[in-house]
């Protein structure tokens, strides 16, 4: 009996500690790939797109590399659709549709904070 109590404890701590790692991860790099795509924003707006196909195309290379590690404990349709809105956004700004890909963009940055708060230890996402 007591073994089968120190087993029950040892995999509910690698468990956790396992969430906890997977969601500093998640945070971390979301928040990172939200922040890029914020300067892209930023610059659609304020009327410098000549920088902007260049910070598309390295933001969407940024999100390869980290979705190569969120595809493993993420939903894939979540980061199809990241991965979507960010094509579509650099598909608009080759066509100079700016208003367009400014909007295509907030619904990507939507999706991003939706992920951050789908995938957080909360009791909330527990129950």
């Amino acid at each position: 009996m007591k073994k089968e109590i120190i087993i029950s404890i040892v995999i509910v701590l690698i468990i956790v500690i396992l969430d906890i790692i997977t969601q500093n991860y998640t945070n971390k790099s979301m928040s990172q790939v939200s922040e890029k795509l914020m300067d892209v924003r930023a610059d659609l707006i304020n009327g410098n797109k000549d920088k902007t196909k260049e910070k598309i195309i390295a933001t969407k290379k940024n999100w390869d590399k980290i979705k190569e590690k969120l595809v493993i404990y993420i939903e894939h349709d979540e980061l199809e659709k990241v991965e979507q809105h960010m094509l579509e956004t650099e598909s608009y700004i080759e066509v100079e549709e700016y208003d367009v890909a400014v909007q295509t963009l907030d619904t990507c940055n939507f999706i991003i904070e939706h992920i951050k708060d789908k995938y957080e230890f909360s009791l909330k996402n527990i129950f």
